[in-house]
């Protein structure tokens, strides 16, 4: 009986050595759930990731915006190249028939001389 008792008084002390070391492990986890600021950090980057994507939708509207601008403006070009090749032709029409013109003034201008003479 006193071997049990000896053996019980093992246990006990055992149980009181691991209750010790329950209650201090169980301690730290309050503790460290105490000073957790991980909600906070992940509230913080969950609100910097809506505003990331926030700003990454209003770049992507506003660069394809531009990007009608842009084609917008190189119709525009293209059309303006076109009129500028109409207009030089023209120019060049204009420069020939005006040549011819004073061409023909000076054979006009000629024969008068002759005529007065």
């Amino acid at each position: 009986m006193l071997s049990q008792l000896q053996t019980l008084e093992q246990n006990i002390l055992e149980i009181k050595k691991q209750h010790n070391v329950t209650a201090t492990e169980l301690a730290n986890l309050k503790h460290k759930l105490a000073n957790d600021d991980s909600p906070a950090i992940i509230r913080n980057l969950q609100l910097n990731l809506d505003k990331a994507e926030q700003d990454l939708k209003e770049q992507t509207k506003r660069a394809d915006g531009l990007e009608q601008s842009r084609n917008a403006l190189q119709a525009q070009i293209e059309e303006l190249i076109e009129k500028n090749q109409t207009l030089l032709a023209h120019n060049q029409e204009l420069k020939d028939k005006n040549k011819l013109a004073i061409s023909r003034a000076e054979i006009i201008q000629e024969w008068l001389a002759k005529i007065d003479n």
